[in-house]
């Protein structure tokens, strides 16, 4: 068999079992249509200079064909002097795989403080390793309520449904 004709065979094959191996992956792999999530961490506020554990939970419907886009609601606690709560609308956004950002406006305010409510603003990175419906990653968060600024670094579990 004449060696150019051998080469286009095997250049052949490997593009062939190449495209398989990628087509088969896109369907097989939908993110689940429901995620209960959960995170926890340090949340460092940088206008009071102090660092506090903190969590944050969330329920999240993927609303588009493409796994990418999903809509959902959370909460957040900073365990602080102050007690900080936060509730939100979460909208959610796959890039690529592996990858989420979550993009969550919503009203916080201090457990310790009558009429302490306000505006609030949560953005957050996510990178996750899939196990089944589970998945499991870091994440690093921002936050700002108009007179705080909290940076995040934790991790991030969610089981989906």
């Amino acid at each position: 068999m004449p060696r150019n004709t051998l080469l286009l065979l095997v250049f052949f094959f490997i593009t062939r079992i190449s495209y398989s191996q990628l087509h088969d992956h896109q369907e097989e792999h939908h993110h689940p249509e429901w995620e209960l999530g959960f995170s926890s961490g340090l949340v460092h506020n940088i206008t009071e200079k102090e660092t506090s554990p903190g969590i944050h939970v969330h329920i999240i419907k993927t609303v588009s064909k493409t796994d990418k886009l999903g809509l959902g609601f959370g909460y957040e606690a900073i365990f602080d002097d102050h007690k900080h709560n936060a509730v939100s609308l979460i909208i959610l956004y796959r890039p690529i795989e592996h990858v989420s950002f979550n993009f969550a406006p919503g009203i916080s305010w201090l457990s310790t403080e009558k009429d302490s409510a306000k505006p609030s603003l949560h953005l957050e990175a996510l990178y996750e390793w899939e196990f089944g419906n589970f998945h499991i990653g870091p994440l690093l968060g921002v936050a700002s309520n108009l007179e705080d600024l909290h940076g995040s670094v934790g991790l991030h579990l969610a089981f989906g449904f």
